[in-house]
């Protein structure tokens, strides 16, 4: 495979959005938090977004600025109205095997349908391509991929990035259970029983959810997932699936979703990571270990618990979730375009 530079031909100058949109662009500052928290949680509330962004993630769009992190984040400020638009481009620096870009933006709705989405999306592919081979290599031979996950139901975003070159790489199905609290575990497979995560060390569990996901098209993705499940991670709805002799057969990571709760006035749980073992698979591993999660669930009063399940999974996961009383709620797409 050739070097980062010569596949990604980044460009030698990527310029801010241009003024003529009506708006001032710069950096990101951390005096901008707050406004941009605002913004933020508007949007997310305006598009009906199926999960909200925490306050640690929007404080962490600062990072960039101290140096902590390879991202970088810029405004779009309007003269009578503040911030109006974001765009961050974040190297996901943890990954080895792939050089992966994140984009991600947020405009006011005031100010979509006049170019902005288009202008930034310009910018974020272009600095994605310089800040991925000024942080691999422009002799790097990783595969690469500038990417992001999109809301089924956005339609507008969605025909943005196919315009721009992006492809639906991946597709998976958001679905939730509704609770009553009197919900009972199901049986566990022979030679096995369930444990709560804390009882084993997170350094096998990060080891066996690498091996898990070695297979899988956005294997890429894998640490990605792990750091994002450990934000909001539950250990009373959290469970290991070991063998009488103590292998890890299976995990299933749980989360409090705490700004879902605060969007949507509703105590909800939710599945954030869930793996099991090859050797086990196909003996109802899954099963058992979702069913303590939603028994457990259920007892701190939880009115539903959801998971997402990958509609291309060899392991037929939306049909296991939906066997358990899973319904079918709304998509995210995976977009990426790869090099």
């Amino acid at each position: 495979m050739t070097g980062l530079a010569e596949r990604l031909k980044p460009p030698a100058l990527v310029s801010f959005p241009g003024s003529h949109l009506g708006l001032r662009w710069r950096s990101l500052i951390p005096s901008d938090l707050g406004a941009v928290a605002e913004l933020i949680r508007q949007v997310e509330k305006e598009d009906d977004a199926i999960f909200r962004t925490s306050s640690k993630e929007i404080a962490d769009l600062a990072l960039g600025q101290c140096g902590a992190a390879p991202l970088e984040v810029i405004v779009g400020i309007a003269q009578d109205q503040g911030i109006v638009a974001l765009g961050s481009v974040k190297i996901l620096a943890s990954l080895t095997e792939a050089a992966v870009a994140i984009v991600n933006a947020v405009i006011h709705p005031s100010w979509r349908g006049r170019g902005v989405g288009r202008s930034l999306l310009h910018w974020q592919d272009g600095r994605a391509r310089q800040m991925l081979v000024e942080h691999f290599g422009a002799d790097c031979e990783l595969p690469a991929s500038i990417a992001n996950w999109v809301d089924g139901h956005m339609t507008d975003r969605r025909r943005l990035y196919i315009a721009a070159g992006f492809y639906a790489k991946h597709m998976f199905q958001v679905m939730y259970r509704d609770l009553e609290g009197s919900e009972s575990r199901g049986p566990v497979p022979e030679g096995l029983h369930i444990v709560p995560m804390s009882e084993v060390s997170f350094s096998k569990l990060h080891h066996v959810h690498s091996e898990v996901f070695a297979d899988h098209p956005l294997t890429e993705a894998r640490d990605f997932w792990w750091e994002r499940a450990l934000e909001d991670y539950e250990d009373r709805w959290s469970f290991v699936a070991l063998s009488d002799d103590g292998e890890i057969a299976g995990y299933c990571m749980s989360g409090r979703p705490a700004e879902s709760w605060i969007a949507h006035g509703r105590l909800e749980a939710y599945i954030n990571t869930i793996g099991v073992a090859p050797a086990y698979r196909g003996k109802g591993v899954a099963s058992a270990m979702v069913s303590a999660a939603t028994h457990a669930a259920a007892q701190d009063g939880m009115s539903r618990i959801g998971i997402d399940a990958d509609i291309k999974s060899p392991t037929h996961a939306q049909a296991v979730y939906e066997h358990l009383g899973f319904l079918n709620d709304r998509t995210r797409v995976f977009y990426s375009i790869d090099q």
